[in-house]
């Protein structure tokens, strides 16, 4: 990803599109019910460490991403084989995020149309977007910032006549163990998730603060997720956010003030931009990381073939969304959390070791 260069604001809206993606339509901290809305502020708790460590890592190697960065911290060898891992990921990540679109247009959006036609479509857009670039991506992300979270924070108003204070009572009446869980659960996904930045953020030379890139998208991603999550259990109660797997749309599909009706295409609209974004990045990622273990000039001539077998693999990973669903809320946490925790405090602890190392051996020996 040469020559290609983001602005910190940019930066921040990825991010921030990022963690939105699909958790707007189908939740986060769902194992909690109720208190999921809470399990997510914990969440976002814990995520500051994360992504306090994300962005430590890059300042500690400016220009660099955790591809490059990897061989020079864990050595060559064993550096390929973290990249490996991490790549396979990523590219896993992705086909999770593809196999939500098609299942979210075959639902609801085009039920009476084979699913493959608009997901061709779909991964031919992706295409022009990985070979545009990342900088393209952020201006494209930047126009439809204003429009995203203006809508993300105006339906909830809107939704306040069908809203019931009562649905949220009583509070960890399940005590701690289920609001744990739903934490955990939501700090794996969305949030854990942005590790994957680590992996194309480099050559960005716009970004000169990655501690307040990642920090600000955090705090304004987390709100609001935290937004819509308390405005669908408001608005449904915790069983039927339970029981369905886009909440989103079912709760903004309730709306009726006067002419504002049928407004799940707002919903629609956000979920596709910030969705499409998310895929994007993990595709980014994943030609990037491709490209530098295998000692290739550029990533570009790999997009297609990539794109091409992340949407055929999606179609039979998971065998029904009752599947997917249950990966997604039971599996998937305890799944991602080397990938997303302990690969990074590693690489962390030892970039840190050997970042005090030069520092100490410049001060011993001036001269030299």
């Amino acid at each position: 990803m040469k020559n290609e260069a983001i602005s910190e604001r940019q930066g921040i809206i990825l991010i921030i599109f990022f963690l939105l993606g699909n958790s707007l339509l189908v939740g986060s901290g769902n194992p909690a019910n109720k208190d999921a809305w809470l399990a997510i502020i914990i969440a976002i708790l814990w995520s500051t460490i994360l992504f306090l460590i994300f962005s430590r890592i890059l300042s500690l190697y400016p220009g660099k991403d955790l591809f490059d960065i990897l061989p020079i911290v864990m050595g060559k060898f064993l550096g390929k084989i973290i990249s490996i891992l991490m790549i396979w990921f990523t590219f896993h990540t992705g086909l999770l995020i593809i196999r939500i679109i098609s299942e979210f247009t075959n639902i609801l959006v085009f039920a009476d149309t084979p699913v493959v036609i608009p997901m061709i479509f779909f991964t031919i857009l992706l295409i022009w977007s990985l070979n545009a670039g990342i900088e393209v991506l952020g201006r494209w992300a930047e126009f439809f910032s204003f429009i995203v979270i203006l809508i993300v924070l105006i339906v909830p108003l809107l939704s306040i006549t069908q809203m019931d204070i009562n649905r949220l009572k009583p509070i960890l009446d399940n005590g701690l163990s289920p609001l744990l869980n739903g934490a955990f659960s939501s700090f794996s996904f969305p949030f854990g998730e942005v590790v994957i930045f680590t992996m194309v953020f480099s050559n960005i030379s716009k970004i000169k603060n990655y501690k307040k890139t990642f920090m600000v998208a955090l705090f304004v991603g987390g709100g609001l997720i935290v937004l819509t999550v308390l405005r669908n259990i408001l608005v449904l109660g915790s069983e039927s956010v339970s029981s369905v797997y886009f909440a989103s749309s079912m709760a903004v599909s309730l709306i009726r003030l006067g002419f504002l009706q049928r407004l799940e295409l707002t919903v629609i609209i956000v979920f596709l931009v910030c969705i499409f974004v998310k895929v994007s990045i993990c595709a980014f990622a994943v030609c990037n990381g491709i490209s530098k273990v295998f000692g290739f000039d550029d990533y570009k001539f790999i997009v297609t073939p990539i794109a091409l077998l992340m949407l055929n693999i999606s179609f039979f990973i998971y065998k029904s969304t009752t599947e997917m669903a249950f990966f997604t809320y039971n599996i998937w946490q305890y799944y991602a959390f080397p990938f997303e925790v302990i690969i990074p405090l590693i690489v962390f602890i030892v970039a840190e070791i050997k970042s005090r190392r030069s520092t100490f051996k410049f001060f011993k020996y001036p001269n030299k």
